[in-house]
């Protein structure tokens, strides 16, 4: 088990981060969601970090990629391409909205909901991505190899 899941993880994380710039960093983010943020003068506007750090950020995508992998291990016994496809797909859209509505009832960040549904999009196409890649290298490797 601890194999597949580290495998699992890797490859995800892989998937996660590439997959991840192409979306946001050279799709999404510039036409749609960065325009509409607010920007704001003085110490708020200083939040933002550009270029971003990339450990925290290879961290995160390895972080979420265990967490699906962990779930499609141990609990819902995922194995194919598809079916790992449809269940990223579903779990990265739901916390993305959630973490998107909560960014939205407490911070001034978004001028409207355009980064909020765009955010969500992408993380559909991101989530069967990385879901889907997740579920097929678990049902590559065999159980008694793990």
């Amino acid at each position: 088990m601890i194999v597949r899941l580290i495998a699992a993880t890797v490859a995800g994380g892989i998937v996660c981060f590439g997959a991840g710039f192409l979306i946001y960093g050279l799709l999404l983010g510039p036409m749609l969601i960065e325009p509409n943020l607010h920007k704001y003068a003085g110490a708020a506007g200083d939040l933002m970090k550009e270029p971003p750090s990339m450990i925290p950020l290879v961290l995160a995508n390895l972080t979420f990629a265990f967490l699906i992998a962990f779930i499609f291990e141990r609990w819902a016994g995922i194995r194919t391409f598809a079916t790992g496809a449809m269940a990223g797909a579903i779990i990265f859209f739901l916390t993305t909205l959630y973490v998107c509505f909560s960014m939205f009832a407490f911070f001034r960040l978004y001028k409207n909901y355009t980064p909020l549904l765009a955010d969500a999009a992408g993380s559909i196409v991101l989530g069967a991505l990385v879901g889907g890649v997740i579920g097929l290298i678990l049902g590559m490797m065999n159980k008694n190899n793990g």
